[in-house]
């Protein structure tokens, strides 16, 4: 694959990470800062989002890279690629994963990121692209821009009938049409040009390890000695992928991805998510219904830990093939 190529590739897919990681979870920082420049100049905005999303390609950068590295063909293998992205993601370039030990090394890391924008946003919902049916693409569309809404009230701050910082509908409309397309556009990007896997050279390789044994030394330092303790956890995923490569002899991820494009019009039908969204927004907007955000972050954290638990264990207990 060509450098421009494996370029295109790794920010189609980060920008589709950062979609589920930063806009579907509705991350109060960015988006306020976004609804913002919309408001403003959309130059401003589109600006913002490529600059997100080139930060973002250096988190997608060692989940892409492993992936392919080690031919991970199970969805335990992908989750553990995801939680490697989900810690660059929470501790590169911002020390959240230091901030509230041991519930920040789970939260977001190996909870959301893995989960969401991995296993469903990167993979599952492509995948599901790739199939004829079209009842399905509808529903998971559907779904998906159901989801966002709802788990977009997490954003009020304070209890019903408290004081709120609440996205309105109108400016949920404009950050959901602007975010959704944008998200549209890197899988057009992602499908395109990332077929056949991700092999960096050497040299791309280095650069990066490079700026992020920085960028790490920089956000880690005021945390020391804690945020050392991250370092193992890195290291057993990065083992359990080593071991668990090619155990199955299946597709890997990748090939299953790249049997297929999918049509043209799958992509307009995605415009489905941000639509839904803002259909159901407002009314969970009028009637002021809150997601129980604190009951579910709790059950995915459970979830996500035993799957980690599992996925880490599992390589070491597999026979290869002969």
């Amino acid at each position: 694959m060509h450098f421009v190529y494996r370029l295109l590739a790794l920010y189609g897919s980060a920008i589709i990470l950062m979609f589920f990681s930063e806009f579907l979870f509705v991350n109060e920082g960015m988006v306020a800062i976004l609804i913002g420049k919309l408001q403003i100049n959309l130059a401003l905005a589109i600006g913002e989002l490529f600059i997100l999303s080139t930060y973002y390609a250096l988190f997608t950068f060692p989940f892409l890279a492993l992936l392919s590295h080690y031919k991970v063909n199970t969805l335990l293998g992908l989750f553990l690629a995801g939680a490697i992205f989900g810690w660059a993601a929470e501790a590169l370039v911002v020390p959240a994963v230091y901030e509230g030990v041991p519930y920040s090394f789970v939260w977001t890391s190996i909870s959301w990121h893995p989960l969401i924008d991995v296993l469903v946003g990167w993979y599952f919902v492509r995948l599901v692209m790739r199939n004829k049916n079209v009842l399905w693409n509808l529903t998971m569309f559907i779904a998906l821009g159901g989801f966002w809404a709802i788990w977009a009230t997490w954003y009020w701050t304070g209890e019903s009938g408290g004081s709120f910082e609440i996205i309105t509908p109108s400016e949920f409309s404009i950050f959901a049409y602007a975010t959704g397309i944008f998200w549209i556009v890197g899988m057009v990007i992602a499908d395109n040009f990332g077929r056949g896997g991700f092999y960096p050279t050497k040299w791309e390789v280095s650069f990066v390890a490079l700026v992020a044994v920085v960028a790490f030394s920089i956000t880690a330092l005021p945390f020391l000695p804690i945020s050392l303790s991250l370092l193992p956890f890195i290291a057993l995923t990065v083992f359990a992928l080593y071991k668990g490569r090619d155990v199955t002899g299946e597709l890997t991820i990748d090939a299953n991805l790249d049997e297929a494009r999918p049509e043209w019009w799958k992509y307009v039908l995605a415009l489905l998510t941000p639509l839904t969204a803002t259909l159901i927004y407002p009314w969970l907007f009028e009637m002021q219904l809150r997601i129980p955000t604190e009951d579910i972050i709790l059950v995915v954290m459970l979830i996500a830990v035993a799957t980690f638990v599992r996925a880490i264990v599992k390589p070491f207990r597999l026979k290869k093939r002969p």
